[in-house]
């Protein structure tokens, strides 16, 4: 018997036991039952939630990535109404969206849901940091992975029989290993510049303030 109904049938019955005990009791102390059950009713319940946090794959997410999470509402604009990076932000949206009500009606298995949010909520923290980073090279190539090899994995799928995609739910998968891991050597890439870019600054610092006299 699902919470829901539970809760119902004890509000039910506290306003049943009320209209009996009426004829034994005050009217005033038979009111007391119904709401004392709602009460506890109330107390007890406790809503299901039909989609849990999404699981990451077994790669880590990098500190860099951890750190930019969650984008401050400034930051979610400003990169939404960037001409390189708004439509793959709003793309990722409607995976999203898709992904998630597609697990609602049960056309998808929780593991292919949970990982491809998960798959989707890292791109979305990286998003950023390449926005800043602004290398032509990683843009045109997160631009491929995510309109072509995501796109190209999830919507096949997703238009397959029931049967069709419990066979071949590995297939799936895997893809979202793939990308993942190529998502990976992106993160590394940023890692590596800044890196570099914080090394040369101490070089600065150090030639600057450390004058032997």
């Amino acid at each position: 018997m699902s919470r829901l109904k539970l809760f119902s049938i004890f509000v039910i019955a506290g306003y049943l036991i009320g209209l009996l005990a009426t004829l034994f009791v005050p009217i005033y102390v038979a009111l007391l039952i119904p709401a004392g059950l709602s009460l506890l009713a109330l107390i007890f319940y406790k809503p299901k939630h039909p989609m849990q946090g999404a699981k990451p794959f077994a790669e880590p997410i990098a500190p860099s990535e951890a750190s930019s999470t969650p984008l401050s509402s400034s930051l979610q604009d400003a990169v939404a109404k960037d001409p390189v990076w708004g439509p793959v932000l709003e793309y990722i949206g409607v995976l999203e969206d898709m992904m998630i009500s597609e697990g609602q009606k049960d056309n998808l298995d929780n593991e292919i849901v949970e990982k491809t949010l998960s798959l989707l909520t890292r791109l979305q923290r990286v998003i950023p940091q390449l926005q800043e980073l602004n290398d032509g090279n990683i843009n045109h190539n997160i631009h491929r992975l995510v309109f072509k090899d995501l796109n190209g994995a999830v919507n096949p799928f997703l238009k397959l029989s029931g049967e069709a995609k419990r066979q071949n739910r590995r297939l799936l998968l895997t893809g979202l290993k793939d990308i993942n891991s190529k998502i990976s050597f992106y993160v590394e890439s940023i890692e590596h510049r800044d890196l570099i870019d914080l090394q040369t600054k101490i070089d600065l610092i150090h030639e600057r303030y450390n004058v032997q006299n």
